[in-house]
């Protein structure tokens, strides 16, 4: 991450992107080198997207072992709007759960359910730190 081919999310996206309630798609590369897609939530953190994940789980290890991924966020209905972006991803340790909190809290309000913070603190959970190298929007105008 940090080369200069990062690109900054255009306003339009990101507003799209702060004010979306639906869990976006991640692709990373699977160990036998096809895609492998899963439903997420996510969280913005300047220009960088952020996913949680559990730290020993799938997402985590196909990005350890390849950073590339692809994530899209759509409106699911019409006139449909989204942003896909590309980019290369890295996982970084979230032992307090604090990143991982402000990205429940974005979909399940101030006052998380106390079975919902048992489970995941029951098993050590990472974030996954998009940083975009393209993006692609529509009918965001």
């Amino acid at each position: 991450m940090g080369d200069a081919r990062h690109v900054e999310i255009p306003e339009d996206a990101l507003a799209f992107l702060q004010q979306t309630l639906t869990p976006g798609i991640l692709a990373t590369i699977g160990r036998s080198g096809g895609p492998v897609t899963s439903a997420v939530w996510y969280g913005i953190n300047g220009t960088d997207l952020l996913v949680s994940t559990p730290e020993a789980g799938t997402k985590a290890r196909n990005v350890r072992a390849n950073a590339r991924v692809s994530f899209i966020v759509d409106s699911r209905e019409r006139p449909y709007r989204g942003v896909a972006i590309e980019g290369d991803a890295a996982v970084v340790e979230d032992p307090s759960l604090e990143r991982w909190m402000a990205i429940a809290r974005r979909y399940l309000g101030d006052e998380l359910p106390e079975e919902f913070l048992q489970r995941a603190r029951s098993r050590p959970r990472a974030i996954i730190e998009i940083e975009p190298k393209r993006v692609r929007s529509w009918n965001l105008g």
